[in-house]
């Protein structure tokens, strides 16, 4: 997977993590589960659920730390010092757990499946 690939799949997790694990103004028909209309100028990409829901999948089978290092990472604001204060380790340590987590959620996402038959 390429990095641009893995931030578009992590936002859309993101997104979906904030939006208390459901899209806004959802519809029983997946393609419509759209966000609201953004304000005029401005483009907002729809919240891909499954996608979302198989991204948590991957991130619930992280290890405890590499788990929390990921929350911090996409779902708190603020800057890097404070991300690192919230995972009590240095910047470069922070950056070492984000990558660790990103191909261990890879590796999970692309793991080949073993047929049923």
């Amino acid at each position: 997977m390429r990095d641009a690939d893995h931030e578009r799949r992590m936002n859309n997790w993101r997104m979906w993590r904030i939006s208390n694990r459901r899209s806004i103004g959802g519809s029983p028909f997946p393609i419509y589960n759209l966000t609201p209309r953004p304000p005029r100028g401005e483009n907002i990409l729809p919240i891909l659920t499954g996608e979302a829901e198989e991204t948590e999948r991957a991130v619930l089978a992280l290890s405890p730390l590499l788990r929390r290092a990921v929350e911090v990472w996409y779902l708190h604001t603020g800057s890097m010092n404070e991300k690192r204060r919230m995972l009590q380790c240095r910047r470069e340590r922070v950056l070492e757990l984000v990558e660790q987590a990103r191909r261990e959620i890879t590796s999970q996402l692309y793991r080949p499946r073993r047929s049923s038959l």
